[in-house]
């Protein structure tokens, strides 16, 4: 049976995490065949400042992947994420070509290259994706597929999902020091939307947030298609480090002090209960209030909403999602975390789910969400014009843009 071979890659803060998977031809859904992930070396706080520790990492995450699978591997998909990503928007109008007046592929094109001539110039930023959020016919928006309807002229609203070249530079440099080429990458909530987030959810109006360690990014859907995104500053390793400078201990216990007794929920801990640090560090007579615990955790969280409130009001949906948000990544876990973030956000709040994959552990499942995103992304990419993987319009297939803009719709 005639297979393809595609393989993932996300390097994170905390883990950088490897998927192999299979394509078989006239199947919908991939088979995971290995899986492979290693702590990070050589990044802090999304930033790559060793080359070689991170080079070495990325090979001990592939190479575990390669065991598992017993498949070689040559190239991956990447996902890109971190505070290197900025978003904005741009518009591009053009008139319809034909004499018929009848909006055509190349149509859309023009007007998706003419909202990037809006886009400043920068030799510091790479453009990841271009992704029209409404198109507009002569007076009609709201439009999602104009293909096919008449009209004289053709708008278009794209979200523009940039990131850091120098940042990307030496990402791909590290990949290539691990011996792969990378086919191209993907804006890593974009692709974790992709399994974490149902049609039915993009349709309403949903936000999905990766906390992930150094940062947390976010994308938010409505009708189908994506009208916002960007990074926030904050994530798993800040409450560690909270943790660490509150109970005065290394970074390494407050982690295993985190994992073991945090929650997001103060008033739910009983007030004279206890955490020993010997339980951590032999022989140590301090202890702790797990209550003062949950304040630490709670009080560092409230930080992220507030700046994820803060985004949501930039697009006017302060508690106008109806299908509201979507956590992933490993913090999602944290006990209380879904209640506070119901009560801080005002809105619906679930965990995401990665079906069909064989991984035991929920933290570590909800950790890879992202990277098997980037793997449902890259089977769908014959049927994907080249602006969703990369910022070259001219790889744009005219003959994909109609199957494109209908794969958008709910």
């Amino acid at each position: 049976m005639a297979h393809t071979i595609i393989a993932a890659l996300d390097v994170g803060s905390s883990t950088i995490q490897t998927v192999i998977a299979e394509q078989r031809r006239g199947e919908n859904s991939l088979h995971v065949l290995g899986v492979g992930v290693a702590a990070s070396a050589g990044v802090r706080r999304g930033v790559i400042v060793n080359i070689d520790d991170a080079t070495a990492a990325i090979r001990q995450s592939v190479a575990e992947a390669v065991q598992a699978s017993g498949v070689p591997l040559r190239s991956v998909w990447l996902a890109v994420g971190d505070a290197h990503v900025t978003v904005s928007s741009s518009r591009g109008v053009v008139a319809v070509s034909r004499a018929d007046q009848e909006i055509s592929p190349e149509d859309v094109r023009r007007a998706i290259a003419a909202a990037e001539t809006f886009i400043p110039k920068n030799a510091n930023k790479e453009i990841l994706h271009i992704i029209p959020r409404d198109f507009r016919v002569d007076n009609e928006s709201g439009v999602k597929d104009p293909v096919g309807m008449h009209g004289v002229r053709l708008e278009v609203d794209t979200l523009i999902i940039e990131c850091s070249t120098p940042f990307l530079k030496n990402l791909l440099k590290c990949v290539d020091g691990a011996g792969l080429k990378v086919e191209d990458y993907i804006f890593s909530p974009y692709a974790a939307a992709e399994v974490a987030l149902t049609k039915r959810q993009k349709e309403l109006g949903v936000m999905l947030v990766d906390i992930g360690g150094s940062t947390s990014s976010f994308m938010v859907f409505e009708e189908g298609v994506p009208i916002h995104a960007g990074v926030v500053p904050i994530g798993g390793s800040h409450i560690t480090n909270d943790v660490a400078i509150g109970f005065r201990t290394h970074i390494d216990i407050a982690e295993q002090i985190k994992l073991v007794h945090a929650s997001c929920l103060p008033d739910a801990i009983p007030r004279k209960e206890q955490i020993k640090l010997a339980d951590f560090v032999p022989e140590s007579p301090s202890s702790h209030n797990r209550r003062e615990l949950a304040e630490i955790v709670e009080a560092r969280l409230q930080d992220l909403f507030e700046l994820l409130q803060k985004e949501l009001k930039k697009i006017d949906r302060t508690r106008l999602l109806p299908a509201g948000v979507v956590l992933v990544g490993g913090s999602s876990l944290l006990p209380g975390l879904v209640e506070l973030t119901r009560e801080e956000l005002g809105l619906p709040v679930e965990l995401g789910r990665l079906e069909h994959a064989p991984i035991a552990d929920e933290s570590m499942a909800l950790s890879l969400i992202p990277v098997f995103g980037v793997l449902q992304w890259a089977s769908h990419r014959s049927e994907q014009p080249g602006s969703m993987w990369s910022p070259r319009l001219s790889r744009l297939n005219t003959n994909k843009v109609s199957k494109w803009l209908k794969s958008l719709l709910p």
